[in-house]
């Protein structure tokens, strides 16, 4: 599978080494070597996946994912210098995808890359370009979600998971299958990374709201009705 990558690391060494390497291994790479790129420009390369290596070089590469507010409409590895629990956060926070460090070997790095884009185009193909329930609006192109009109800004995971829930509406969803269609296999079974999200997703979906839309089924997953 030809995946095409854009790798926003500056001007480094790490960064160098890893577009010789992607390009030696047959992947169409086109490289962004500074922070000021629009989500225009960004969007008309139409990427697979995109790399964002943090803390290689004085771009703030976490800053342009920011920037974007998690609309950019394909998945994204943030490579850190620095896999610290806090660079961790940050980095789900501003809109990672997935993240891995800075010594990840380069074949793990091609296996989750490939990964989610399998996961990511699993996860859109053939679907409507919006989904709609009750007051909530899901625009599935620009990744923008809407509540009684208002835009809600979301992470890239929180809106995979309401997008799995929105899809499946009034139907039980269980917490292992969610988690592997959502976060496929790399999480082991038995971590509460759903319940987190989940909860993270009710502050922005339904708190203040007379209506509540996401609702715990207890024992065995969630459901939105």
């Amino acid at each position: 599978m030809e995946v095409h990558i854009l790798s926003a690391g500056g001007e480094s060494q790490e960064s160098s080494r890893l577009y010789r390497q992607l390009k030696e291994a047959g992947y169409e790479v086109i490289w962004f070597r500074h922070k000021d790129v629009s989500k225009e420009e960004l969007l008309k390369q139409q990427p697979d996946i995109m790399l964002v290596e943090h803390g290689f070089s004085e771009v703030d590469t976490l800053g342009l994912l920011r920037a974007h507010e998690g609309t950019l409409p394909f998945p994204v590895i943030a490579i850190l210098l620095e896999r610290s629990t806090d660079e961790l956060i940050h980095a789900f926070a501003a809109g990672a995808s997935d993240v891995v460090d800075g010594s990840v070997p380069f074949k793990e790095l091609t296996i989750r890359m490939e990964h989610l884009v399998r996961l990511f185009t699993r996860m859109n193909d053939g679907q409507p370009s919006e989904i709609f329930f009750e007051d909530l609006r899901i625009e599935t192109k620009s990744r923008k979600v809407f509540r009684s009109g208002e835009i809600i800004k979301l992470t890239p995971k929180e809106y995979d998971l309401l997008v799995y829930l929105a899809r499946r509406a009034n139907t039980v969803c269980h917490r292992d299958v969610i988690l592997q269609e959502v976060w496929g296999y790399d999480f082991a079974t038995g971590t509460n990374v759903v319940d987190v999200y989940v909860r993270h997703l009710r502050k922005k979906i339904d708190r203040g709201r007379a209506r509540k839309i996401i609702h715990t089924v207890r024992g065995t997953g969630y459901m939105m009705h």
